[in-house]
């Protein structure tokens, strides 16, 4: 009896450890996954860059590069017409309407424009939306100049005064990106959120009265 009840308590104990054991690692891939999750997004404005007064947005239709070279790529979102473009496209329309702005193509209170990659580099000075990206404004504190390169899973989005090309507000992020190109196009699309999570929801607009 005695070797029995031995053995039962080792066996026991050893069931106890690997459960401990396994509840650990599942704790610890959940924190991992939470931090995989999550998207650092860095965001400047203008000083008189006025959002509150913004209601109507348009999306700027996709860059042409200033090099003349042709564009290609079916996952490349600097191509307006691939799926990668399309995706993230969506995704910041839908999150601009989430905080109350109105999508409006005709005579908007702004303009939106973005930059994302899934390549190594992204030199946003290729791409020409009409508009400087170097802010016209001082920023305080300055952040260390990047304009090229951005390394990849970058995604850039500008809020523009459409009257002035200037810019009023800009949302950085970085995506985790791997070889699965699908999987890259959702990352992307959740760091375009991410960043829209940023701006400042709409106000309401008051309306003169007679």
């Amino acid at each position: 009896m005695s070797l029995i009840g031995g053995t039962i308590r080792l066996l026991t104990g050893s069931i106890m450890h690997t459960s401990s054991r396994l509840a650990i690692y599942a704790s610890l891939a959940i924190a991992t996954a939470g931090c995989a999750s999550s998207i650092e997004v860095r965001t400047m404005e203008a000083p008189d860059a006025g959002l509150s007064a913004l209601h109507t947005f348009r999306m700027l239709p996709g860059p042409a590069r200033r090099d003349g070279r042709p564009v290609t790529g079916a996952d490349d979102p600097m191509i307006s017409n691939s799926i990668a473009n399309r995706a993230i496209r969506e995704r910041i329309v839908k999150a601009l309407q989430g905080h109350g702005y109105a999508i409006k193509d005709q005579g908007p209170d702004f303009a939106v424009a973005f930059y994302a990659t899934t390549r190594t580099k992204l030199d946003v000075t290729v791409w020409d939306y009409g508009y400087p990206f170097s802010p016209g404004w001082p920023r305080r504190p300055i952040p260390q100049e990047r304009v090229v390169p951005y390394t990849e899973g970058s995604v850039i989005i500008d809020v523009i005064n459409p009257a002035t090309k200037t810019l009023l507000w800009r949302g950085e992020g970085k995506a985790t990106l791997s070889d699965d190109p699908s999987e890259n196009v959702k990352q992307l699309s959740k760091a375009a959120e991410a960043i829209i999570g940023k701006l400042p929801h709409a106000t309401n607009r008051v309306e003169a009265r007679p």
